[in-house]
This record gives C-alpha cells, sequence and structure tokens, in this order.
C-alpha cells in the first residue's frame, strides 16, 4: 500500500512562544537538577598574595596576623578574629597561633602538618591553636622551599569552616602565598582548590546543555 507523507501543519506566532517558553522552563528544569546533584553549593573564597609591593609579609613583624578572610590588600595590623593566624619566629624556633584552629601532628602531636594540592581539609589530623612550624632538635613536618597547603578551621558564628593557608617554608620562616576557605559551615575543602561556578552559572550550564540536545533531536 502506497502510504502518503503528511505535512506538519506550519505553528502560529502564538504556538512558537508557547513552545520557547515550555523548552526555557525545561531547561532550567535540568539546570536545577544538575546543580542539584552537586555537592558544592557554598562559595568557595581564594586570594592569592602578589609579590611585589603588594605582597602580604605574614612574618614581619611576627605578631601580624593573617585573617584569611581577607585580601592581602586589606589585612588589618590590629584585630584579633576567629580567621587570623599568626605567626612568631625566635632564634631556636618558630610557630602558629591562631583564634581559629590548625591542623597538626608529628613530634609530640604539636606540629604543622602540611597537605598537598587536591587533599581535602579537614584530612584527618587532629586541631590546634598552636602549630610548630620549626624547633631546633626536631626539625619541622614542612618541606622546605616547597610549596605545600595548612589545614585550617575557624568559626565566624555560625560553626566551623575549613579552608586552608599555601605556604613555603625556608628555615624557621612561613611566607604565605595564598589562602582560602569554604563559607558554609561543615563544609570541607579542596587544598589550592579552583573555585567552582555558583548555582547560577551551573543553571545555566544545565539550559545550555538541554538547549543542545533538543538541537539536535527532531521536534
Amino acid at each position: 500500500m502506497k502510504q502518503t507523507c503528511q505535512t506538519r501543519p506550519a505553528r502560529s506566532e502564538s504556538q512558537k512562544k508557547k513552545l520557547r517558553r515550555k523548552r526555557a522552563a525545561q531547561a532550567l528544569a535540568a539546570g536545577v537538577a544538575i546543580a542539584g546533584g552537586t555537592q558544592v553549593y557554598a562559595v568557595e573564597v581564594m586570594f592569592p598574595n602578589p609579590p611585589g609591593a603588594e605582597h602580604f609579609d605574614w612574618s614581619a613583624p611576627t605578631d601580624l596576623g593573617l585573617d584569611v578572610t581577607l585580601p592581602a590588600s586589606g589585612q588589618p595590623a590590629d584585630e584579633n578574629g576567629p580567621s587570623r593566624f599568626f605567626q612568631e619566629i625566635r632564634p631556636d624556633h618558630s610557630l602558629v597561633q591562631s583564634q581559629g584552629m590548625l591542623e597538626i601532628g608529628g613530634a609530640y602531636g604539636l606540629f604543622l602538618l602540611g597537605v598537598d594540592a587536591g587533599e581535602v581539609i579537614p584530612s584527618g589530623a587532629a586541631f590546634g591553636t598552636v602549630g610548630y612550624a620549626y624547633y631546633s632538635g626536631f626539625g619541622s613536618e614542612l618541606p622546605e622551599g616547597q610549596p605545600i597547603y595548612l589545614g585550617i578551621k575557624f568559626d565566624l558564628g555560625s560553626g566551623d569552616q575549613y579552608g586552608w593557608i599555601s605556604v613555603v617554608r625556608t628555615g624557621l620562616e612561613l611566607d604565605a602565598l595564598a589562602w582560602g576557605y569554604e563559607t558554609d559551615p561543615g563544609v570541607p575543602v579542596q587544598a589550592g582548590f579552583v573555585p567552582e561556578p555558583g548555582t547560577l552559572a551551573m543553571l545555566a550550564v544545565g539550559a545550555a546543555a538541554l538547549a543542545g540536545r533538543r538541537r539536535r533531536s527532531p521536534e
């Protein structure tokens, strides 16, 4: 039997608008699903410590604290807070003490421990308010001349937040290269992370992916 080919009637402008609205709603729903499937809703904040005149010198003077919630250019010299970390350097040892806490271990459980880029903080190490970077007769848990990350946590009033400080040790002294933290309390963070896109960006990605699939599929 000979089959006849039926031609689809042309859509009116009103029908086309309704179809576009429907597809936009479906794309948004897909984006929400993609965002909902991720573990990151909070904002990961990272501050580099630029070289040159804008560099924040964490080790001098030795009572200068590092506030990990502020950029290098905004570090206050006269404010204590839960996100402040203070480096102290003496002839035979150096340490970091803080209003927050640092991951520590090693000899007597008192030395600063480092983690590599990409490792999750908390790493499972103990936390303490004081950690030695170096002590004569014991040495250091931190390699010399090699960038590494210190795991930290602090409470801004809503619960423990996790973060990191990228440091390099030269003798007794630690230089801060960058720092970052997770804004949501209780959410682990990767050391040296590349910040994740925000929820709106993920929605846009989801919408674009769905739109691409629909363009490749027949109506």
